[in-house]
């Protein structure tokens, strides 16, 4: 019995957190989506995955960092302007994916420029029947 509890007590202390192996294997991020801000389209694309949306001309990107995916978005206008131009518009920010308690959608946080807080919430619905 000791022998077993020391078995599964290294098991726990060696494996890595539960939400890294959510993230790391995700295999359902891709397609077409319902989000608050209409449809988004995401497509794997290396070690991450890039996507579109219609607002404003709106794209991003993600990869995975060990522990979460993030990654940076642009669109051709937005509220904030950043000094310096990135994925070829001077209006971006910082993206990071988060757990959602309404499966199967999750939550995406962005903020603008690469100085903004990551405090604004985009939430992914549900996956729509794009075939994909």
């Amino acid at each position: 019995m000791k022998r077993a509890t020391a078995i599964a007590a290294l098991a726990l202390l060696t494996a890595p957190p539960l939400h890294a192996q959510q993230w790391e294997t995700i295999e359902t991020l891709g397609g077409a989506w319902d989000t608050d801000w209409g449809e988004v389209w995401v497509f794997p694309r290396g070690p991450g995955y890039e996507g579109n949306y219609t607002e404003d001309n709106g794209r991003f990107w993600l990869e995975f960092t060990g522990h979460v995916f993030e990654g940076y978005w642009a669109e051709d206008h937005a509220n904030e302007r950043c000094d310096t131009p990135y994925l070829g518009s001077y209006y971006w920010g910082r993206l990071e994916l988060s757990n959602s308690e309404h499966f199967p959608g999750f939550l995406m946080l962005w903020g603008y420029c690469d100085w903004g807080r990551i405090d604004k919430v985009w939430s992914f619905y549900e996956r729509l029947p794009d075939g994909l």
